[in-house]
């Protein structure tokens, strides 16, 4: 699913047809000169990027596996394809899982470790107008939409109306089965 399908569904449900125009001139002024989009198109597309990050860092993230010839016993970050976020699961090439540590820049491991496969999650990449969506059908656009109504709103200082997007957008992910459980601490007593 394109982007610029989720920014026309915003742009609808925000009652602004006159927004559609200017992301359909967008996204052919990016595939045919590669620009970026400029005004509300932009406004909206960094809308999106705060919800795309926020799905996959906090309710549906992106996983990927590699596998890597560690270097004096370290793996580091910027061999990876895309910037981790998340080191779940490192394994051997048979299969055994391998003990590992995080470190600002590297993933370090045993010296003995030889090829190792590492499962872990990342950030999307910023797309521009014209790319795809990090979640391809995983998310319907139409779940996407309601946040980037929600982030335009917020940016617009319309916190009331943000406010029911927000609602409608979190009952999406809840219906998706994407909904974050919600942490609490329980409460101290005093002995």
């Amino acid at each position: 699913m394109l982007i610029k399908d989720v920014l026309i569904l915003a742009a609808e449900s925000l009652g602004r047809a006159d927004f559609v125009p200017l992301v359909e001139q967008a996204y052919s002024d990016a595939v045919s000169s590669g620009t970026a989009p400029e005004g509300e198109a932009a406004t909206l597309l960094r809308c999106y990027h705060l919800v795309e990050n926020e799905v996959a860092l906090d309710h549906f993230p992106l996983k990927t596996q590699e596998s890597f010839l560690p270097e004096d016993g370290a793996v580091l970050f910027t061999r990876f394809s895309h910037a981790p976020v998340d080191v779940l699961e490192v394994h051997d090439r048979f299969g055994v899982s391998v003990p590992f540590s995080l470190q600002a820049s590297r993933l370090l491991l045993p010296h003995t470790a030889g090829e190792v496969t590492v499962l872990y999650s990342y950030a999307p990449t910023r797309a521009a107008i014209d790319g795809e969506t990090a979640f391809s059908d995983k998310i319907s656009d139409r779940l996407l939409s309601y946040g980037v109504v929600c982030e335009y709103l917020l940016a617009g200082g319309r916190y009331a109306e943000a406010a029911v997007w927000e609602e409608k957008f979190r009952a999406a992910l809840s219906a998706a089965g994407l909904a974050r459980r919600k942490l609490c601490v329980r409460g101290r007593r005093w002995v």
